[in-house]
């Protein structure tokens, strides 16, 4: 079975309109990412804090990771200065990493939770392949207990999307869409106002919607 692809975010004012806490954007609808800046670092991440902005509260998992998995996502999830310098304006949480569970989709594969809406709208797994890659997937069914709790494998499956193809890629669109919502929503600031990386991921929206 074929994961859908696509996009759980909020919304971003005149860009990008939304029906509730989250609405889903298909693949092609999505602004394209800034490829050469993905190197398992996450330097683009580095910079002075917003006093105007509600960052997530950092998590320091060092202690707490298995072996096998990406490292990029260990990088991330062991440095608290980049984790606490991700913003969400749905009050989401880092979830410390526990045991991977089985995949209801893709024999073998295995699903690690690490990201939490504050009220379980939605949950962000790391979507572990036989092979050793990776993609990051979200779904609405807490899938650390979803076979204990009877839901049916079919649901089950049809319930997770592809987010990103990988883990920085996802924190990437997940940083810059948070912030562009500070920005455009919260802080009600021109186009010229805006940051550069809200900038840049907005002039997406902004040619189709002729501003």
């Amino acid at each position: 079975m074929e994961l859908a692809r696509g996009w759980f975010g909020t919304d971003l004012g005149p860009y990008r309109c939304d029906d509730g806490t989250y609405d889903y954007f298909p693949a092609e609808s999505l602004p394209p990412l800034p490829e050469p800046l993905f190197d398992g670092r996450f330097a683009w991440l580095a910079g002075a804090r917003d006093p105007r902005v509600a960052y997530m509260r950092p998590i320091d998992a060092r202690t707490d990771m298995g072996a096998g998995l990406p490292d990029p996502f260990v990088e991330f999830m062991g440095r608290p200065e980049l984790s606490g310098a991700v913003p969400s304006c749905t009050a989401c949480w880092w979830q410390r990493p526990a045991r991977p569970v089985p995949s209801p989709v893709g024999a073998g594969a295995r699903l690690l939770r690490f990201l939490n809406d504050q009220q379980d709208c939605l949950f962000w797994y790391l979507y572990l392949e036989p092979d050793g890659g990776h993609r990051v997937v979200a779904g609405g069914i807490n899938y650390d207990t979803w076979a204990e709790d009877g839901i049916d494998e079919t649901d089950a499956a049809g319930d997770l999307v592809e987010v990103a193809p990988d883990f920085e890629r996802f924190v990437y669109r997940f940083w810059v869409e948070n912030l562009a919502w500070f920005e455009v929503v919260g802080q009600e600031r021109d186009w010229d106002a805006l940051s550069p990386p809200v900038r840049n991921y907005l002039a997406h929206y902004r040619s189709a919607v002729g501003s």
